[in-house]
């Protein structure tokens, strides 16, 4: 699936902890994980995903900070963090 460009898995009740491994989906364009009941805080893997212009985890559960390896994702264009319990400035 390394291929896929778009994910939508909103609204689906989903629990746990974001796995780094979605970073191994290097073409991913698009990824809507909002409105679940994700926990945990955002993997640092995930700033090797380059291809994403969008990347949706608001209305979650999630903690901890912005890791900087999220500003290697030059080509975003829509990042939704809110309704977390995200810390930092």
């Amino acid at each position: 699936m390394t291929s896929l460009t778009q994910l939508q898995l909103n609204e689906n009740k989903l629990s746990g902890r974001l796995p780094s491994s979605l970073c191994l989906m290097t073409d991913l364009e698009a990824l809507w994980l909002h409105s679940n009941q994700l926990t945990g805080s955002l993997p640092v893997e995930w700033g090797q995903m380059t291809s994403l212009t969008q990347l949706a985890l608001n209305e979650n559960n999630l903690s901890g900070r912005l890791p900087s390896s999220f500003g290697r994702m030059t080509d975003l264009e829509v990042l939704r963090l809110d309704s977390n319990q995200l810390t930092g400035s």
